[in-house]
Order: structure tokens, then C-alpha cells, then sequence
């Protein structure tokens, strides 16, 4: 930094840094979608009030798919953020409010031109195997994440333009190549949790994922694929964020998530006791679970990206705009939600979900259900019903590959036989794919599907350069996000992630989102909701994406 663009410091007794009015006004803004993400709904009564906390005890929470791996910086599932929240602390958190809070860093300072980050860091804080959390940690950590050798997915986007760190004393100084909005609220994700620079560099990143160590108060101690994570309070834990409803070690003396993949068997082993909670409640049991008294029922929406059908752009027969929004109107999106969930998850309206700042609910008016517009669309389009009702062009049948992961996540594979039976009225095949993990990621990198689904959690409306932008194309031997591959984005989406103003930063955003409909690039289906119930389980909170955090739970019998 020079004379000329002094810092601007960070007030640790409010948590506030001294900035412009724009950037305050953005943080002002995500204010209202945070209640929605750490708050609870319940249409019935909840379980009866707890007692005081009672160290000890182990809790274990069934989940219904399998985790990926618990490496923050290399890994991308939700699914593995909830357990890896329990094990990684942040650099800072954010309050109810979602105004960024110290946590491993104390305070921080920002350069005039915004492209200067010097956090302070604490300097009693060690990881699980006794390193010394420090700035060379923080610098270790943003280092590892855009090294290639880590191919990382997902967190990579989140650093955004980060150029170099480097440490002297208790500061680590961060430099990007440009202004970068989302950087500080992207500092409090689980998937920028700080890793152990020992443990991770004594192994690869393919061994370090099943063998996580962080400073969390949860420290890792086996994993079995397939079945369950345990994990056992971390004894020297004494450096809780803000927020927090105690200091020192938590109250549970293990935690484990276990991988119950039936929804009945998870339901009956909360009832039972051998879970205290349940992740992915079904949606046919919402009501039943919300009456009971015996039960805490939660519903979380997350910020992010909601479920959406992502279009190839690039091959197939979606490659043209006018099959695309065809496709997508013959798809009754209301009444799907509908059926499959009860009134439990929202139909989304935007690429955004509504809990995000920015979001704009009128992009979906674009691709609004319309079979007859549809069927107009694609006589246009040459593709004419053959004797079978098969619509053809040049002799070619009109078949869209639809892949789709397993086991049936958040019924998923119901929603491709919904889309496979709203496109067969307007004469448009759909050939479904259901692959596991490996098989998923080696088609989206070979591009052998037409549509394939995806969700993408995150506090800041900047979700969508990891979707839309071109460096996240999928390619041999690569993941990414951008399945539709999307490489006329660019400019805006970098536009919009470097827009300080709160109020040019949404227009930019709205304005995207209005660009993905209309050219018919997405098609939002359901906005994800965490549902969960507890039962002899208590003080289980939420963060500001809707991840659950089990640092103040307790038995209560």
C-alpha cells in the first residue's frame, strides 16, 4: 500500500471495516436473506424447551447420500460441507446481520483500490495435529487452492482474481488483480475453511480429502465410504466466532455422520434414538415430523444457485436457441415441484435463489410453461411430429440426453421423468442417464448429455461466474460447472463481481439473470431446502448458507 491509498482498518469491536457507503449498502442488502437461512419454520409445535447444556455424549446425524471427500479446498458437495464445517474454521464469519465478524482473523484492512486484503490473524489458535495456525497458513491455504495440482472445483471460484499472499509477523497480505465484491462474505464459506499447511503437504490432495485436518472443534477420526464420518470434540478448542453460545470445547464428546440412504429407515432411527437427527426429511413426512412434540422440524432454504436444468449450448440439438426455450416451456416447472415435495421446497424463479441478494423472481417469465408456444417454436425450428409422434428434422429423431446423478438425491430422477413426460406431449424424446459420482463427471466432461442438473450453494450472488463463466467449462480430465457452456458471459459476469456500488451490482445481476432466461441457457426447478429433525438433540444452529453447525448442541436425555 502507499501514501497515496492509505488502509482503511477494520473496527474489531464492531466487526465493521470503514469503507465506501456502496459496499456497507451490499452488506445491508443480504441482511433479510440470512433470516430466512438461519431461521426455522415449523407449521406445527417443536419439541419441548431443553434444559441447560450437558456436556458429553455422542450425537450422530443420518444424511442421505454419500460424501466426496472433506478437503475444503479441493472438494464441492454440500453434502461435504456439513461435515466439514465441524472440522474448519474460517478466516471470518459472518453475523445475523451478514456483516463480516473476526474469527481466525482478528481485523483486516482493505487499500483504496480495493485489491489489497491484509488480515491479522490470531495467535492462539493450533490445527488438529498441534501446527501452529499462522499468516503463512492463510497464505499456504489461498496458494493451495489455485495450484492445479490441487484441482480444486469449487473454492477456486470463490478467491476469485487472488494473485499472491504473503506473511510477515500476524498479517497475511492478500493481493487480487482486480476489485472483487463478494471476497470478504466468500472468507466465512466452509469451503475456505483453513487446512493444516503439515498435513496437507505431507500427502496428496487425493489422500489428505479422507484424512482432513483443520482447527475446528471437531477434529477427524474415521471414515468409512459409503457409511459414516466420525468425528470427536477437539479438547483444545477455545476460539469460537462470534455468535457462538459458549467458549471452549464443545459440548459433544463425539459427532457422526452417518449415510442412511432410505428415507423410511431414516425416519425410524430418529424415532428410535439410534439418530438424533436426520437430514432430508422426506417431504411426505414434513407435516407428520412438524406436529410431532417429541421433534425439532427445521426447513433451511440456502442462498446460491437453486436447482436448475443446465442446456449444452455447444452440440446437440440444444445448441439452437429456439429447441432450447421450446424444451424448456414444455416443462411444467409448478406442478412438478408440486407433486414431488408438498409444499416443502419453493419452485425457483431465477437462477438465483430467492435467499440471495439480487435475485430477481421476473427472469422466469421468459421460459414460463407454454406447450402450445413450445410446439409453435419447434415447428419453426424444422423439427416437424413424424407418424409416431416423434418430432424429426433431416430424418433425425428429436432426442434429448438427460444425465442425472445417483442414488435419487432430493428426487431428482423424478424430476428427469416429469421432464421426459412434459416433453413427449410436444413430440421431443428424452433418453434419461442415471450416473453415481465418477460416471456423472466423466459425461459432463466428454459433453454426452443435452441437459444435466445442478445446485450451487453460496452467501453472494457471484455463484453465477462459477456457473456461467468460461474458465469453469467441464473438459477431459476437468470438472466444472459450466455445463451449459456458456462463453458469452464473461465480461459481465467479471463486471458484476467487480462492481462495488450495492445498487449497480444488483442491476448487473439482474441483468444476467434476465440474459441466462432468454437465452434459454438454464431453467430453475426448485430452490434447495435443508429439511431436518432432531429429537434428544438440542443447540443446533445454522450458518449463513444453511449449513448446520453443531458446536453448541447437547444431549438432552
Amino acid at each position: 500500500m502507499t501514501p497515496t491509498q492509505p488502509p482503511r482498518p477494520h473496527d474489531p469491536s464492531t466487526g465493521r471495516r470503514r469503507t465506501r457507503r456502496a459496499v456497507r449498502g451490499l452488506l445491508t442488502l443480504l441482511t433479510a436473506p440470512l433470516l430466512l437461512l438461519s431461521g426455522c419454520t415449523s407449521p406445527g409445535p417443536t419439541a419441548a424447551e431443553p434444559g441447560p447444556p450437558r456436556p458429553g455424549g455422542s450425537a450422530t446425524l443420518a444424511v442421505d447420500s454419500p460424501f466426496l471427500g472433506f478437503d475444503p479446498n479441493t472438494t464441492a458437495a454440500a453434502q461435504d460441507a456439513r461435515a466439514m464445517r465441524q472440522m474448519f474454521d474460517s478466516l471470518v464469519t459472518l453475523d445475523e446481520d451478514r456483516q463480516p465478524q473476526p474469527w481466525l482473523a482478528t481485523s483486516w484492512e482493505i487499500s483504496e483500490d480495493d485489491t489489497v486484503y491484509s488480515f491479522t490473524v490470531r495467535d492462539d489458535v493450533t490445527f488438529h495435529d498441534g501446527t501452529p495456525f499462522d499468516a503463512e497458513a492463510v497464505c499456504y491455504n489461498l496458494d493451495r487452492i489455485v495450484d492445479p495440482d490441487s484441482a480444486s472445483i469449487y473454492a477456486i471460484g470463490l478467491v476469485g482474481p487472488y494473485e499472491s499472499c504473503s506473511a510477515s509477523g500476524d498479517v497475511a497480505r492478500v493481493v487480487l488483480s482486480a476489485p472483487y465484491a463478494p471476497f470478504l462474505t466468500n472468507l466465512s464459506s466452509p469451503f475456505l475453511g483453513m487446512v493444516s499447511p503439515t498435513a496437507a503437504g505431507a500427502v496428496t490432495p487425493q489422500e489428505f480429502t479422507v484424512a482432513p485436518v483443520g482447527s475446528g472443534p471437531f477434529r477427524f477420526v474415521s471414515y468409512v465410504p459409503a457409511d459414516r464420518i466420525v468425528m470427536e470434540r477437539n479438547p483444545d478448542y477455545d476460539w469460537a466466532p462470534p455468535g457462538a453460545q459458549h467458549q471452549g470445547p464443545a459440548y459433544l464428546e463425539q459427532l457422526t455422520f452417518q449415510i442412511i440412504p432410505d428415507a423410511t429407515v431414516r425416519v425410524g432411527s430418529l424415532r428410535n434414538g439410534d439418530v438424533q437427527m436426520i437430514g432430508a426429511v422426506p417431504p411426505t413426512q414434513t407435516q407428520v415430523l412438524s406436529r410431532d412434540e417429541s421433534v425439532t422440524y427445521t426447513e433451511t432454504q440456502q442462498s446460491g444457485a437453486p436447482y436448475q436444468l443446465l442446456a449444452n449450448t455447444e452440440s446437440g440439438p440444444l445448441a439452437e436457441e429456439a429447441v432450447r426455450r421450446a424444451v424448456f416451456k414444455a416443462v411444467d416447472v409448478p406442478s412438478i415441484v408440486k407433486a414431488l415435495y408438498f409444499g416443502a421446497y419453493q419452485h425457483a424463479t431465477s437462477p438465483l435463489a430467492p435467499t440471495t441478494a439480487g435475485s430477481d423472481p421476473t427472469a422466469a417469465d421468459t421460459l414460463a410453461y407454454d406447450p402450445v408456444e413450445a410446439a409453435r417454436l419447434l415447428d419453426a425450428a424444422g423439427w416437424t411430429p413424424g407418424e409416431d409422434g416423434v418430432r424429426r428434422r433431416d430424418g433425425q429423431p428429436l432426442t434429448i440426453r438427460y444425465i442425472e446423478g445417483s442414488p435419487n438425491r432430493e428426487n431428482r430422477q423424478d424430476i428427469a421423468e416429469f421432464v421426459r413426460a412434459g416433453l413427449r406431449e410436444v413430440g421431443v424424446e428424452v433418453d434419461i442417464r442415471l450416473e453415481q459420482t465418477a460416471g456423472l463427471q466423466a459425461a459432463q466432461q466428454q459433453q454426452a448429455y443435452d441437459i444435466a442438473g445442478l445446485s450451487l450453494v453460496s452467501a453472494d450472488p457471484n455463484v453465477m461466474y462459477s456457473i456461467y463463466h468460461s474458465s469453469f467449462l467441464p473438459a477431459e480430465g476437468r470438472s466444472g460447472y459450466n455445463m451449459a457452456r456458456v462463453t458469452d458471459l464473461d465480461d459481465e459476469l467479471l463486471a458484476a463481481q467487480q462492481e462495488l456500488d450495492t445498487d449497480t451490482r444488483m442491476r448487473l445481476y439482474s441483468e444476467l439473470q434476465h440474459t441466462v432466461m432468454e437465452r434459454a441457457y438454464s431453467l430453475p426447478i426448485y430452490v434447495p431446502t435443508y429439511l431436518s429433525a432432531a429429537s434428544g438433540l438440542a443447540g443446533v444452529r445454522f450458518d449463513g448458507e444453511g449449513y448446520p453447525i453443531f458446536y453448541d448442541s447437547y444431549l438432552t436425555r
